[in-house]
Formats: C-alpha cells, structure tokens, sequence
C-alpha cells in the first residue's frame, strides 16, 4: 500500500510517472496521519512546485516497505531511493550517526539548528554519505525525548533497574545505561506489544511519537527530561543521489528544508497542545530537576570515534 500526496497529485503522478526524469521513492514509519508523513507530505509538493512533471514522488507511511530497519538496508543497497527517519538509525554504519543518541548534547532547538544547519552538521553529513553510502538532507527537529514508564519517575534515581527499550543503536543504549535504566533493545514496531507484555518497563520517544503510536495506552507515566533529540531527514542512497542532475539535487535539498522548517513550526506550536492530550487520555506527567539526569549521562563511556564529533557538536555555541 502508498499513500501519496493528494488525491489530485495522485492522478498526476499516475499520468507522469513513466515519463517523469527522476522517480523518488520514499518510505518511512509513521501512521498515515502523523506529522513524520506530513513532512513528507510538504517535501514532495515543495519538490513537485519546483520540478513539475519532471519528478514523480511516491511515499510509504506506516512500514508499508517495512521495518525501519528493513528500510536502512533496502536504501542502502539501492532498491529504495529514500526513507525519512532520524539520522540515529545509520548508527551500526557510520559512528558520527551516534550523535543523535548523545544525552543532554543540545542546549535547545535553535542550537539544534545551528549545529544541522552550521559547518559541523554538514560535516558530519557529508561524512556519512562518503563512507557509509547515505545522503541525509534536510535535518529536521522531532521534539526532545521524554521518558514513559510503568512506575512515575520524580527523580534520576526513579530510572534505577527500570528496563528501559532502546534502538539498536550504541550512542542510544550507552546514554540509557549511563541515566541510570537497563536498556533493552526492541524493534519501534514491536513497542506498543513489549510495554503491554511487561518486556520492558518503558520507553523514551518525543511526544509525538508517543502520541502517533499510543503507547500511553499502556504504560501511563510521563517523565519530561528533554534528555535527546532526534534528527529527522530524507536518507537517500549516496550513489543514487550524485547521479542526479545539479538542477534535482538543489530542488531536493530546498524542500528537505521547507520540509524541516514545517515540522520546527508543527513542533514548537503542537507541544503544549500535545501534553494536554496525552494528559486527558490517563497519562500522568512528572516534570523532575534534569540538573542530576546531566550529571548521570555526563558518565557514558562513548565508543572512541564518536568522541570527536561530540566535542565538535558541543563547541558549537
């Protein structure tokens, strides 16, 4: 199943396809209706506003291709042209992926957007695309990660012993670990099951994917650390992407941006009105001093190739 655009995009896409330059694939795991697909969404009217006809764009919500990591590997060898996801999923293929999972890394959003949108973030980019084969465009702002548990968390000792679900990603399990939780690795579509199976005790996603995937349906206690956030963007296979034109490069690359400055608006104004939701729907939300959640991650012991890129990204005033 995809779902695409519009209706009226649909139609054009269908007419044009066989004839149209460049045909973009895009998969990704969010519902049809959540804001991930919505950037999506953005992207490829921004990118058919640009190219016309020239370009016909096909999204895959909701694990239609698959799992997240079944994405990674179709992009990677070529058979997906694109997945939006946050740069942290790259982490087994490039270490400076790791730095999404870094804790306590950001100071806020708009020293989130002067690292993505500075010399170190594209430095970083660029490092992943030369040596792991993935052309990120477009970094985007998912919210901070908070962290939702079966038992309420007021202070940094509340984590203790708490199985905690973590991507498959070092920088992620290291920092989980380092606050205080054991981290459990499990698959993002299987953690609405492992919460209501009691396989884990919790788990840390921004409020949206919290809300987008309903697990404060089970698991009812909302702890607000701001501890992570992801970086969104359009994951492109590198070889796929110089191929193209200058022309349909710097037209994808402009609506990854219009793309990112949507979902740093949609964030910004949703938050509040999301809290108040998952607070009407049972969820029970504990705001702790994050002062000793720092100093509990400030312990991670990193793997040695990402240290660099941690103190580059944390220079950035």
């Amino acid at each position: 199943m995809k779902t695409l655009i519009s209706l009226s995009l649909f139609a054009l896409l269908a007419g044009t396809a066989a004839q149209a330059e460049v045909t973009l694939r895009i998969g990704g795991a969010g519902s049809d209706s959540s804001p991930d697909t919505k950037a999506m969404e953005v992207f490829a009217e921004k990118l058919n506003e640009r190219l016309g006809e020239a370009v016909a764009v096909e999204l895959f919500p909701n694990s239609h291709l698959g799992t997240v990591d079944e994405m990674v590997e179709q992009v990677k060898g070529g058979v997906l042209e694109c997945m939006y996801e946050s740069v942290g999923v790259l982490g087994s293929f490039h270490p400076a992926a790791n730095i999404e999972g870094v804790a306590y890394v950001y100071h806020d959003v708009d020293h989130f957007f002067r690292i993505w949108r500075g010399p170190v973030g594209q430095e970083i980019l660029q490092s992943i695309s030369d040596e792991a084969g993935f052309r990120v465009v477009g970094p985007a702002f998912h919210g901070f990660r908070q962290i939702l548990t079966n038992v309420p968390v007021e202070k940094a000792e509340d984590l203790d012993g708490l199985k905690i679900r973590a991507p498959g990603i070092p920088a992620y399990i290291e920092s989980i670990r380092a606050m205080g939780a054991n981290p459990a690795t499990v698959a993002f579509e299987e953690v609405y099951a492992a919460l209501q199976s009691h396989v884990v005790d919790g788990v840390e996603q921004p409020l949206t994917a919290i809300s987008d995937k309903r697990f404060h349906e089970v698991v009812k206690n909302l702890a607000l650390t701001n501890h992570m956030a992801e970086t969104m963007g359009f994951m492109c296979n590198s070889d796929w992407y110089a191929g193209l034109d200058e022309a349909t490069r710097t037209a994808i690359e402009a609506s990854a941006v219009d793309s990112a400055d949507w979902y740093r608006s949609y964030t910004e104004q949703s938050q509040s009105a999301l809290l108040a939701e998952l607070e009407a729907e049972g969820a029970v939300v504990t705001r702790p001093d994050i002062a000793p959640f720092i100093a509990r991650a400030a312990t991670a012991q990193y793997d040695a190739s990402l240290q660099p890129i941690i103190e580059k990204v944390r220079a950035v005033e």
